[in-house]
């Protein structure tokens, strides 16, 4: 029996998808709501010309196109996706040929004409419940030959199917789709504006009256910008009257084909106790802290031609945490889809989609999305991840709970525990990955300059060395210095905790090594994966294993009571993967330090308070995720800079809120 508790939960963490039909003349159709996607008066070529004519021209978009405005779009119901390509064409067609060559974007969400050309762009955001499978995407997209290979850039890194917020950028990085799967209500409850145009694009009123309640014209209206835009295919008096009735001035236009009427509204300047606050767009960010926390923040702002300094005090990339062979990108189920499970999840995604593009534009990175196995720890450990596994009942898409036998075979060694399968988690070398961001993004990186102290003068955050020699003026800086980030701002250390952890790997070309190699990464209380050749140094590959944690521990020298304990991980995944103390006397090992959060989320948004001045930005304590969600984190925060709508929800958000154990250790010191 599904409890209504079950049911809740299942919201949260997995989806049903579109029920398509096809019918003879290549038109679709939904069974579930039992209406079409699209007029079928005029065929496939009609439904273009419709989408044009209903909703970018009934929201006057070519104009702002022309003058060349940030738009950001916000939709509801994505469906078959063409009212968001042809959205795309539009703007594209209306970009310069020598800038619509250029390989970054800009998308602020301003509803004016402020800023040079290179900051306009197109910010698309759409809610949809029932996604499409992409193969009935393309399906459909094929019927036009302009807008397929968008078509087929979005469906090569489609979303899961799980509830959230997906974020995917196309047309090389210069146009931002950002996808959220779940039902209107609980979707507007978790955007920010603001929004310069709204699409109506759901089923009929009659069809699905949910996605045209009153209380969806009063979240657009206070998701819009002053003066934004509506347009719908609908012409009933009751949608007139609840867009009036929450704040739109509504009129009803001509409509297209054999449609007699539609309506077209624009949202009232509302008074100022309603407007939505933007954040100015920033001039220039300091970003201090040149790892994984850091370099997405700044690749973010660089994709939106921000100017970036990046200082680090270390002599290059990948000094510390992000300097190990490999890191394992993989997502953390629980029987609630917690805030650790979702942030997994939808980062797990968009960090494909980051590395897809990379390597798209030509650099190379060691990455492998193939799978990933997580084995139960124990016997109580298996049975609550079945318990979990029943519950939220996955597509095996995302995630499969399997027996030994089958996770053995995916292996290629023998494991005696049941497990999760996870099919689209892999690993990548941090290293490539730093370096690609920073030549993609032409990222500038101030090596050996660590900032001893941070002070607030006259309107600026400066930054100096511990000499006392100056490094920077800026109005905005990101802390992104994992344990360091508490020594410019002391109060962080009440919420953060540094753990020291060692990392194993021995050659594979070793003759005293078993001709076992693992197929896949496998985690349990540690963690092993098979490296190629070209990572790290191996002549036949490196197989690396670990870690161990040592929260308070700061040394960084190896330990050789690490590296064993580091062998019994390997054991306990297993044993005849386990080195002998030959060849565990020659392993390497690495060393380094990272950052948790009391409640094992990262710190990520605005430092708030009454001792701290704004433009003051935190993103720190990724712990042993930061490969999973770092990329996603970094766009995030990047976005909150800019004033942009929410990249993660806004329960999201509020979970990672940086000020939140300042709060309650201030609470808790006032109590006692």
């Amino acid at each position: 029996m599904i409890t209504p508790e079950v049911k809740a939960l299942q919201n949260h963490c997995q989806l049903e998808l579109a029920d398509v039909a096809w019918s003879a003349e290549g038109l679709p159709r939904s069974l579930r709501y039992g209406d079409i996607y699209f007029s079928h008066t005029a065929g496939l070529l009609g439904a273009l010309a419709e989408k044009q004519a209903v909703f970018i021209r009934g929201t006057q978009l070519p104009a702002r196109f022309s003058a060349r405005l940030s738009t950001s779009v916000l939709e509801l119901g994505f469906g078959t996706g063409l009212s968001f390509l042809c959205t795309a064409h539009a703007w594209l067609n209306a970009q310069p040929v020598h800038e619509a060559n250029q390989p970054s974007l800009s998308h602020t969400s301003s509803g004016s004409a402020s800023g040079s050309a290179l900051d306009a762009g197109l910010n698309f955001y759409s809610i949809e419940k029932h996604p499409w499978h992409p193969a009935d995407f393309l399906r459909m997209a094929a019927a036009w030959p302009m807008l397929l290979p968008l078509a087929e850039e979005l469906a090569a890194q489609w979303p899961q199917a799980i509830p959230g917020f997906h974020r995917r950028y196309l047309a090389g990085g210069r146009i931002a789709l950002t996808l959220i799967y779940g039902d209107v209500d609980s979707a507007l409850k978790q955007l920010h504006g603001p929004f310069d145009a709204f699409y109506l694009d759901g089923f009929s009123p009659s069809k699905n009256a949910a996605m045209w309640s009153d209380g969806v014209f009063r979240a657009l209206a206070r998701l819009g910008a002053p003066g934004a835009r509506l347009a719908t295919y609908s012409s009933a008096r009751a949608v007139a009257s609840g867009l009036m009735a929450a704040g739109f001035l509504v009129e009803k236009v001509p409509g297209y084909g054999l449609k007699k009427h539609q309506l077209v509204a624009q949202l009232r300047v509302l008074p100022r106790s309603r407007s939505p606050r933007a954040e100015p767009r920033p001039q220039s960010v300091v970003v201090i802290g040149a790892g994984i926390a850091g370099m997405t923040t700044a690749h973010a702002l660089q994709r939106r031609h921000i100017p970036v300094q990046v200082f680090d005090q270390a002599p290059m990339l990948g000094a510390g945490a992000s300097g190990n062979p490999a890191g394992i990108i993989s997502p953390l189920l629980s029987l609630d889809c917690n805030a650790t499970t979702r942030l997994t999840l939808m980062g797990l995604g968009f960090m494909q989609a980051e590395i897809l593009q990379l390597q798209r534009a030509g650099f190379c990175l060691a990455a492998d999305f193939s799978g990933v196995i997580a084995l139960a720890r124990d016997a109580v450990h298996a049975l609550r991840q079945a318990q979990i596994a029943r519950a939220l009942g996955l597509s095996g898409d995302v995630a499969r709970w399997c027996p030994p036998d089958e996770l053995s075979a995916l292996a290629g060694v023998a494991l005696t525990e049941p497990g999760w399968w996870f099919p689209n988690a892999g690993w990548l070398a941090p290293v490539d990955w730093l370096e690609a961001m920073q030549r993609a993004a032409q990222i500038e990186v101030q090596y050996t300059r660590a900032v001893a102290r941070l002070s607030w003068v006259d309107g600026f955050w400066v930054g100096a060395q511990a000499g006392g020699a100056p490094l920077f003026k800026s109005k905005q800086v990101v802390l992104a210095n994992a344990e360091q980030a508490a020594r410019l701002v002391p109060d962080l250390a009440l919420g953060l905790t540094v753990c020291r952890g060692q990392v194993s790997w021995h050659d594979l070309a070793d003759s005293s090594v078993m001709p076992l190699r693992l197929q896949k990464p496998v985690m349990r209380e540690g963690y092993a994966l098979d490296l190629p050749a070209r990572v790290g140094q191996g002549h036949s590959g490196l197989r690396m294993f670990g870690a161990s944690f040592k929260p308070g521990d700061v040394d960084l020298a190896s330990r050789r009571a690490e590296q064993q304990e580091n062998a019994a991980r390997l054991r306990a995944i297993c044993p005849a993967l386990a080195p002998s103390v030959q060849v565990m006397s020659g392993a390497s090992a690495r060393v380094a330090l990272r950052v948790t959060s009391l409640d094992r989320l990262p710190l990520v948004g605005a430092l708030r308070g009454a001792n701290v001045a704004p433009g003051l930005w935190l993103t720190v304590g990724h712990g042993a995720r930061g490969l999973t969600w770092g990329a996603l984190l970094g766009e995030a925060l990047a976005a909150q800079l800019c004033g942009e709508p929410n990249v993660l929800p806004k329960a999201l958000e509020k979970a990672l809120n940086p000020n939140r154990f300042m709060a309650q250790m201030r609470s808790s010191g006032a109590e006692s």
